[in-house]
């Protein structure tokens, strides 16, 4: 570090669950500008193991936001931009936020990234720095439960309590972050662990929890729907990023709902309206969508690999970089569709005249 500039030290520090987010800053002076300190960012992402009630859950995340804010400074330039996966999102002389992005398919990230994330100048005797990591409901994935319930519980009733715990967990452990970093200049204590308002989970809200587990798991309706207004969840923003592998959602009307990066692997979603749907980065594949109904429905970077989409209607649907090879195409409705990037290849009922016409619009076909 420079002379001209007070040293900075570890003012708090708050990481819960290291396996699955941990954030680590070391500080070293610019080779390049004199002045400047550049900030080196070392993260990992993976799988935790938790105890809940009378079982063990496993999390991870597939997305959230990286934060970073100063006072009593200047962020000169933001260095982690290009560097897969977080995209620079925001970005002024007191912040910067970058987003994880999420890949299709992926039920969590798991990565390790060591690389500079900001230049900084105009250190005070007062400033601080602060590193947070966020998430939302949908950036949060259930990838294993143990001891909460049975095994033979139906596809619909998992997808639900999954919700739920990922939801209970977002709102009980996980905000306002995750992790939490903070840097400071000012004489105080070094290496102080904090720790969040929400330390313990709430008694009473465990005990809620369990009693809405054995209501969903023992009550005999399967509809999808209605379990969700059992466990009080908004199918309009609360499935986003939800699991529904191998679901019955046959016919279910989820028009204009947030389901980016939601998991349909191996579901039957025949003439399900799903019409101008959020469906970025969700996954089909070998999924049953014959006659759904997709129109205007955002569909960027999906993946239906050996799915059907015979029947579909997806007229104005937004499929750029999405993954159709191997897709049954029979009668399906592409009009007006955005297929800018979006793969196509051994797809069956697809006629030459539509070919042409994809192709036309930016589709990419690969050889059988």
């Amino acid at each position: 570090m420079t002379e001209s500039y007070p040293a900075l030290q570890q003012h708090s520090f708050y990481n819960p669950y290291p396996r699955c987010v941990f954030l680590q800053l070391t500080i070293k002076p610019s080779d390049i500008s004199q002045g400047e300190l550049i900030l080196d960012l070392n993260c990992s992402f993976n799988e935790q193991e938790k105890s809940l009630l009378n079982g063990q859950i496993k999390f991870g995340v597939k997305g959230g936001n990286l934060n970073l804010k100063v006072t009593e400074a200047t962020i000169m330039e933001p260095k982690l931009n290009g560097n897969v996966p977080f995209k620079l999102i925001e970005s002024y002389d007191n912040c910067a936020v970058w987003h994880l992005t999420p890949q299709t398919g992926q039920s969590i990230i798991k990565l390790e990234h060591n690389a500079p994330l900001a230049a900084i100048k105009n250190l005070h005797p007062s400033s601080t720095i602060t590193l947070s990591y966020t998430v939302n409901l949908v950036d949060i994935s259930i990838t294993d439960v143990t001891g909460l319930w049975l095994h033979d519980i139906h596809p619909n009733k998992h997808s639900i309590l999954e919700r739920k715990l990922a939801q209970f967990l977002c709102q009980e452990r996980l905000y306002p972050e995750i992790s939490l970093i903070e840097l400071t200049t000012g004489s105080s204590e070094e290496g102080q662990n904090i720790d969040r308002p929400k330390t313990d989970i709430n008694p009473q809200h465990l005990a809620q929890l369990h009693q809405l587990i054995d209501k969903i798991y023992e009550v005999e309706t399967n509809d999808l729907l209605a379990l969700a207004n059992i466990a009080k969840l908004e199918p309009q923003k609360d499935f986003a990023g939800g699991n529904f592998l191998a679901g019955e959602l046959s016919g279910i009307e989820l028009s204009g709902a947030n389901l980016t990066q939601s998991n349909f692997r191996g579901a039957n979603l025949t003439d399900a309206d799903l019409s101008e749907a959020v469906l970025s980065h969700a996954r089909f594949s070998g999924a049953d969508l014959s006659g759904v109904y997709l129109g205007n429905s955002n569909l960027q970077h999906a993946d239906f690999y050996r799915s059907s989409l015979a029947l579909a209607n997806l007229i104005g649907a937004d499929l750029r970089g999405a993954n159709l090879e191997n897709v049954n195409l029979s009668q399906t409705n592409l009009s007006g569709a955005n297929v800018k990037g979006a793969k196509f290849g051994n797809n069956e009922g697809i006629t030459p005249e539509l070919q042409t016409s994809l192709e036309a619009r930016g589709a990419i076909f690969s050889e059988s």
